[in-house]
């Protein structure tokens, strides 16, 4: 047997060990896989530790473990299997598993056919998200639950930029060209205008562009530094293709731990999911300006998408929206009608959401306002039952 797989046997000996003395939670210390290095995740997941420790009066507290004892690839599994009594889940590495809360998070593009909220995108899809898989998605919280986890929070980055060695911002320019891309809704919006689309490991990225293996990549501003891209991206294209990444639970919690927490409990770890949700969409949203300044300073290319690009992208988009619940009831075989139900609620929500958050200027006031409208309407007595 290897040292992982004695690592996972005895943590999980000793966990279900602890289960069966005990059937509820004593003053312990919860483990909190989160698959990055550094960066808004990171700082995120310290004010949940914070939160957790001050909302059941000292006495549970949270150990993070930044890239060590779970990567995103094996995050759910590990999840379930008790591995980490949290972890910051990226559902998309898992897309049979949640389909219904991944069909949400693929209809981010949305939000590059409005303007309301600029620089407050992910504010307003994290609290649709929120509120769709919390209180509107039953088969949502099945997908959870069926995988033995309780989702607590919600992961959503700033919009989508493009990141390219050569100037690409016309219809033109991109035919041809070499896309990598981070999910399907950007894979159809590059076949759409001619270009291949690339599915890479955001870690390879770096090495794919430096070598020329691919053209342009779509991400948020914050990798620039997160995976030090600033080094290699020669020219950046801020209003297309848009969208941004929230398939995820930050704060997802293993189901048999959650389980015996008493109520009090799972309120608090509640309120610190709100924490974690505000905390992870606003440092985001703050490092994509910063990263974006540094990229400016360094000399990178700034472009704005031409009229012509920026008119056929919001055509597609809508048309693609369209597309997306029969697309999600094919490839995964769930009810069709279902799709069209939950889809239609959930660009209602963003909506709604691009209307709440215009005046939010802190961490703290998303916080209480993602525990307003939609945690605060949870029971904890049965919530992730």
């Amino acid at each position: 047997m290897d040292s992982r797989k004695l690592l996972y046997t005895t943590t999980l000996g000793v966990a279900l060990s602890t289960a069966a003395i005990s059937s509820s939670v004593q003053a312990d210390t919860l483990r909190f896989a989160v698959g990055f290095p550094s960066g808004a995740p990171i700082e995120a997941a310290k004010k949940y530790a914070e939160a957790v420790k001050k909302n059941t009066n000292n006495e549970h507290s949270v150990k993070i473990y930044e890239l060590s004892l779970l990567n995103h690839s094996e995050m759910s599994s590990g999840i379930s299997q008790g591995m980490a009594d949290l972890g910051y889940l990226l559902t998309a590495y898992s897309p049979s598993d949640y389909p219904h809360s991944n069909l949400g998070a693929d209809m981010s593009m949305q939000t590059a056919l409005q303007n309301e909220v600029p620089g407050k995108e992910g504010y307003a899809y994290s609290g649709a998200m929120l509120e769709y898989i919390m209180l509107n998605c039953p088969e949502c919280q099945n997908e959870f639950a069926s995988n033995n986890q309780v989702y607590t929070s919600v992961v959503s980055t700033p919009a989508y930029v493009m990141f390219c060695n050569e100037p690409v911002n016309t219809v033109e320019e991109i035919n041809g060209k070499r896309l990598r891309i981070s999910g399907a809704s950007w894979a159809r919006w590059a076949k759409n205008f001619g270009g291949s689309p690339v599915a890479l490991p955001v870690t390879e990225v770096y090495e794919a562009l430096e070598q020329g293996v691919v053209d342009c990549t779509f991400l948020s501003p914050t990798e620039l530094t997160n995976f030090n891209l600033i080094d290699v991206v020669k020219n950046i294209t801020t209003d297309v293709p848009g969208g941004l990444y929230a398939a995820g639970g930050a704060a997802t919690l293993n189901r048999d731990t959650w389980n015996r927490f008493n109520n009090e409990e799972k309120e608090g770890l509640l309120k610190a999911g709100s924490v974690m949700a505000a905390y992870v969409t606003f440092l985001y949203q703050q490092q994509a300006y910063s990263d974006m300044e540094k990229a400016e300073k360094k000399g990178i290319n700034i472009l704005k998408a031409e009229g012509d690009l920026l008119e056929k992208s919001r055509e597609f988009i809508k048309s693609d929206l369209e597309f997306i619940p029969k697309f999600y009831a094919d490839e995964y075989k769930i009810d069709g009608s279902r799709t069209q139900e939950l889809a239609a609620n959930m660009s209602k929500l963003i909506e709604k959401w691009n209307g709440l958050v215009g005046d939010i200027e802190t961490a703290d006031q998303l916080a209480e306002l993602y525990w307003n409208e939609v945690y605060s309407k949870l029971d904890p007595a049965t919530y992730g039952k």
